[in-house]
């Protein structure tokens, strides 16, 4: 039978439904386009619901030029004349935007996962090669036609693309003037909307708009600064959806001000109970919260975290742990003042041995988080994951959590982090730590293979007696902030690495004393190596709710 016939007895909606099958299969969704064009009008919209995700690597310079040609050409303004010119005397926006023409389907359109980082990240790829290194006229050029491009491209998305499932803005690490409408739309624009990040400093007026147009988010993620417009339309935002899962606010400094919680949002989370599986509070203020209540309310919450927040004294924290929380198997607890350790122990006590991962606070002192550690020890059986956080000097701490590490036989990440509240390392050069090192390397259970040290001091003939001494067969190895870590460091790694065979990843950021040497050599027998200078975007304490 005919193909072009053969193929006419589907309705779109069945054949849309046959295609979800091949969704990954970026061949077989490229071959079907070309059988006719009946079933090339059922494809194209699929496939570019996420065409960054779908397209290989080597495709995505053709994916951003068709994107640029739906930009317009008109002439860009006066102030860019100086910004734009190559030595070679041609303007770049006019260069690339001279194919700027009608295309066949209005791509942006079927746009379903928009995230600005990939878009920028494309972009320069995309302008390496479409303009040789060579033909820049100025420092910072290229990089100024790439923020511009990606910047228009996202306006383009946000103003055709009203059918977005995932929306990701991380404008002020990426983009510059930043001003993305979420009421340029139809009425229905963003109604499909299930996945908001909103990682910069966004204000009142664009979470009003979110409100109004949006109403099925369920994973709100949010960066604010401490501003009464922004609270009381963040509270309106949560109450407008219709089931948040998953909620998580951070706040970024501003003027030496943080974010304020204030009771009107967790009584607005409260209303999301239904739904609420995952809280997480980051750098934020509770003094105007008198209880935590409303969250205990929420007893379906299966992740709940507050990293670095100041008035969560134990009469605020304490309806968390009244038993409600039985779900909880994620629980990150990186609170320094105010912190107390009676309320940790009882929201263990009360998880009914529910919890995998738990992330501590900085064992000082004054907190008695020995007492955590020997509390906990009943309750670590179905344990998977650990972050513990201790200041330097406090050995007696580290020597409790060594015995509570016998009891946790089915661990399989383990990440100890270093400073007290003036960001000192954690120093396991000291005579009486570094004992406790060694004994952390052999006492660490069999089943843990993720290892990760962050802000951290040990010297490299330390570090070879740990990985002599270490049993368990780590995969995964993370060493972040660590000032300390040279090159000697890594090639005690690498020994390591071709003793075992079992590390595959080795994962070293904002470490500034390595050379390009040490990394090629680690890349010989490590399949997967990442350096970075840059401080991590997201700390290792802070993805515990990932």
């Amino acid at each position: 039978m005919n193909m072009k016939v053969d193929s006419m007895i589907f309705l779109p909606e069945c054949l849309e439904n046959i295609f979800k099958f091949l969704q990954d299969d970026e061949e077989a969704l490229f071959s079907s386009i070309l059988v006719n064009r009946f079933w090339c009008r059922t494809l194209v919209p699929i496939l570019w619901r996420n065409p960054f995700r779908l397209v290989k690597e080597a495709n995505t310079d053709k994916l951003i030029n068709i994107y640029v040609r739906c930009l317009s050409n008109d002439n860009e303004p006066d102030y860019l004349s100086d910004l734009v010119i190559l030595k070679d005397g041609q303007n770049v926006l006019q260069k690339l935007l001279k194919n700027s023409s009608r295309l066949t389907f209005d791509y942006p359109y079927f746009l379903r996962e928009l995230k600005c980082s990939k878009i920028n990240d494309l972009v320069k790829r995309w302008l390496s090669s479409v303009i040789d290194d060579s033909n820049w006229n100025k420092p910072d050029q290229k990089e100024f036609c790439v923020k511009w491009f990606s910047n228009n491209l996202i306006r383009l998305f946000m103003n055709k693309s009203p059918n977005v499932e995932s929306l990701v803005i991380q404008s002020d690490d990426y983009h510059h003037n930043a001003d993305f409408s979420f009421n340029s739309c139809t009425d229905k624009g963003y109604s499909a909307l299930r996945i908001l990040h909103l990682d910069y400093c966004c204000d009142g007026h664009t979470l009003q708009s979110i409100s109004f147009n949006c109403h099925s988010i369920e994973e709100l993620w949010i960066s604010l600064t401490e501003n009464s417009r922004e609270t009381q339309s963040l509270n309106e935002l949560v109450k407008s959806q219709k089931g948040i899962k998953d909620f998580r606010i951070r706040s970024i400094y501003y003027n030496e001000k943080v974010f304020e919680v204030t009771p009107q949002l967790l009584e607005a989370l409260s209303i999301q109970k239904r739904t609420l599986h995952t809280v997480q509070f980051f750098c934020c203020k509770f003094h105007q919260c008198p209880t935590l209540q409303p969250l205990a309310e929420c007893t379906k919450l299966e992740r709940l975290g507050f990293f670095n927040c100041d008035g969560l004294t134990e009469e605020v924290i304490k309806p968390l742990a009244n038993g409600s929380l039985r779900n909880l198997n994620v629980l990150a607890m990186a609170v320094y003042d105010g912190f107390t350790e009676k309320v940790i122990i009882d929201i263990i006590e009360s998880s009914h041995q529910n919890l995998k991962r738990i992330s501590l606070p900085m064992a000082t002192k004054t907190n008695n988080i020995r007492n955590v550690f020997t509390s906990m020890i009943p309750f670590v059986n179905n344990l998977t994951g650990i972050t513990v956080c201790f200041s330097s000097g406090d050995n007696k701490s580290f020597e409790s959590f060594l015995l509570l590490l016998d009891s946790c036989s089915n661990l399989e990440s383990l990440c100890i982090e270093g400073g007290d509240t003036a960001g000192n390392p954690l120093d396991f050069d000291d005579k009486e730590m570094s004992i406790y090192f060694e004994q952390l390397a052999i006492k660490m259970p069999l089943s843990i293979n993720r290892l990760v040290f962050y802000n951290v001091s040990v010297s490299s003939q330390l570090f070879q007696t740990f990985l002599e001494k270490l049993d368990s067969p780590i995969r995964f190895l993370g060493l972040y902030g660590c000032f300390m870590i040279r090159d000697d460091h890594i090639n005690e790694i690498v020994k390591y690495a071709e003793r075992t065979g079992h590390l595959k990843n080795l994962t070293v950021n904002w470490c500034f004393s390595n050379t390009g040497k040490a990394v090629d050599e680690a890349l010989k027998v490590i399949d997967e190596v990442h350096f970075s200078d840059v401080e991590p975007y997201d700390m290792e304490f802070t993805a515990w709710l990932a």
